[in-house]
């Protein structure tokens, strides 16, 4: 299938675009917000604080090194931009297929760049460290909000402060023949790859079939994939970009499965990740568009479905034993039982944004920029707003989760879904930087990559 006139119409629109003082400024402030957050945070560790932040703003150690990997990943940013020259004429399905195909060779030869991405989930605070201890799942279940807290054999620091579906995947994985932090990694890698066709497929439901083109390609490079590579969060990225796309096309195209199947998958987000019942806003968003795309009395009872997904979910962890509201109670004591105490607010609630800056590069502070223009001259020009309204509510997600104050530090990879939600604007990007600024978010992570040695 190739491009329609109506899919070019966003591209068209833009033609002439061209970075304006608001755009230089916005790049530089971005900037200058790593810089004083890492300023800052050497200034609290040298005052005797302790904020276990080697490289402030984000968990990373100064270790600039390289590998023969380099090579496949510089190959990959090549592919991406090529890509990017032909996505308008590629059929769709082809497009989705070289987006996932050069997206997961983006992540796995990043995370090869650092040699051990095979033994990084083998940390003693990580979920496979507990995963010997599930032995029957509905027993776990049902006292696995015991151990979270003030007990001697509480659960390690990841799998008491996520719910228990998260430690169950892993389990799950060890029973089919796939056990050890190769294939964990692997699953992690795969599963958090989906976000690229996922939100392409969705993008297009939503009415924006030419910023679905385009996006692919930035989907593909997206810089966070320096953590996508060895990380759990990466599972929950592809979950949450799977379970919009399901409710999504399922709603406008009616198809029932899809809706129910996109639900199934929201409520598992739940019991992956507490802080992910926030992204209830872009899912909310995402339900608004396809009713202004579709029609409410088309798309209504898609998301019925989809809510009686949900629903489902909750209803079976509840009856097996585990009560979210319980468990989410007794992982904020044990947060502030852990370093987070000593972390302070009034610094982390600014630099865990410059630390998203790091993660998706100072691009993604252009592409919001671009999402707020595009929202605001969408009815006058008929540009596709659909990515800028998504893009607009991650940004909302990471705002309230921000201000919670349970995301202290690390949030380049406790936000990657939130982060990739709001990435979703570069596709909005018009052909004067459309090109540069691809590039120059691979670069930006290559060099994260080669200069940090980060944890995960």
């Amino acid at each position: 299938m190739r491009t329609t006139p109506a899919e070019l119409s966003a591209t068209l629109a833009t033609e002439r675009e061209r970075l304006t003082a608001v755009d230089w400024t916005v790049l530089a402030g971005s900037l200058g917000l790593v810089w004083l957050a890492h300023v800052v945070g050497r200034a609290i560790e040298a005052s005797g604080t302790i904020i276990l932040l080697p490289f402030p703003p984000i968990f990373a150690e100064w270790a600039p090194h390289v590998s023969w990997w380099t090579l496949p990943a510089a190959a990959m940013l090549v592919a991406a931009a090529r890509l990017q020259q032909i996505a308008a004429t590629l059929r769709w399905g082809t497009l989705l297929a070289a987006g996932w195909a050069v997206g997961f060779g983006w992540i796995f030869s990043l995370a090869s760049v650092d040699g051990d991405w095979a033994t990084k989930l083998l940390s003693p605070h990580e979920y496979l460290h507990d995963v010997p201890l599930v032995g029957d799942p509905w027993a776990f279940l049902r006292g696995f909000s015991e151990r979270i807290v003030n007990v001697p054999d509480a659960w390690t620091t990841h799998v008491s402060v996520h719910p228990p579906l998260a430690t169950l995947v892993f389990w799950f994985l060890q029973q089919v023949g796939l056990g050890g932090p190769a294939w964990a990694a692997l699953f992690c890698m795969v599963v958090g790859s989906l976000a690229v066709p996922a939100w392409a497929v969705t993008l297009r439901a939503l009415g924006a079939p030419g910023t679905a083109r385009q996006f692919v390609p930035w989907a593909a490079v997206f810089p966070g994939a320096v953590w996508i590579g060895v990380s759990g969060d990466a599972v929950f990225l592809g979950v949450a970009s799977l379970a919009v796309m399901a409710a999504c096309w399922g709603a406008v195209q009616r198809r029932p499965l899809a809706s129910l199947a996109g639900g199934l998958l929201f409520g598992a987000l739940l019991y992956l990740s507490y802080g992910h019942v926030l992204y209830g806003i872009v899912a909310a968003t995402a339900l608004l568009l396809s009713a202004r795309r579709a029609g409410w009395s088309v798309v209504r009872c898609g998301w019925l479905l989809t809510t009686a997904g949900v629903g489902a979910v909750v209803g079976f962890f509840t009856l097996a034993g585990f009560r979210w509201w319980e468990g989410l109670a007794q992982t904020q004591v044990r947060y502030y039982q852990g370093i987070a105490d000593s972390r302070p607010y009034s610094y982390f609630v600014w630099a865990n944004l410059a630390a998203v800056v790091v993660c998706a590069s100072p691009i993604i502070a252009l592409a919001l920029v671009r999402a707020v223009r595009t929202v605001a001259g969408a009815h006058r020009q008929r540009l596709e707003a659909a990515p800028a309204w998504l893009a607009l509510a991650g940004l909302a997600v990471i705002g309230l989760s921000d201000l919670s104050g349970l995301s202290k530090a690390e949030t380049e990879r406790i936000w990657l879904t939130f982060t990739f939600t709001v990435w979703v604007a570069a596709g909005l990007a018009p052909p004067s930087w459309r090109r540069p600024g691809l590039v120059a978010a691979g670069l930006w992570a290559l060099a994260v990559n080669h200069l940090l040695l980060t944890e995960w």
